[in-house]
């Protein structure tokens, strides 16, 4: 079982960074490798957006790299987002931002805190919609910027973890 160890609530923690977070420049854009994702990169990185994957990180993990957290079910997620390995792979791979598929090197990426907030922040950014990738967490915190409530609000309500 994974266990939080912010002096805080994890809504608490996150409403906190969302408000007192200092602004980004350009600086920490991700890398952007080919067409699409180029234009989306090219844009800098909204002041808006980095402190929402800010408090995704507070929320999730206590902004922490090596927290593995494992459902009854056996499914794991990594890191301080925690992503599921199969989703960190697809999207790091979609976004070309992995040289090369070897299990080792997705791996240690995994464990990035730095990487895994870039990729969050391309998934983002190509969809507002990913933030499904992290539903009851988004319960929480709210969703990011330029994304729209669901329809059906039973889609946040459903039982589980996120499918990240």
């Amino acid at each position: 079982m994974f266990y939080r160890l912010t002096p805080m609530p994890p809504r608490m923690a996150a409403a906190f960074l969302l408000v007192c977070s200092p602004s980004m420049d350009g600086a920490d854009r991700a890398p952007s490798n080919a067409g699409h994702a180029a234009a989306v990169e090219s844009e800098p990185l909204s002041s808006s957006l980095r402190k929402w994957i800010d408090a995704l990180a507070v929320a999730e993990s206590g902004n922490r790299n090596w927290i593995v957290h494992e459902e009854e079910d056996g499914r794991r997620y990594y890191g301080c987002l925690q992503f599921r390995e199969e989703t960190f792979r697809y999207f790091a791979k979609k976004f070309r931002m992995v040289q090369t598929a070897q299990p080792g090197d997705v791996m240690s990426l995994i464990y990035d805190c730095a990487f895994q907030k870039r990729l969050a922040t391309r998934m983002i950014r190509e969809n507002p919609e990913n933030w499904k990738h992290w539903r009851k967490t988004v319960e929480r915190i709210g969703l990011p910027p330029g994304a729209k409530a669901p329809v059906d609000a039973a889609v946040v309500d459903q039982p589980g973890r996120a499918v990240n």
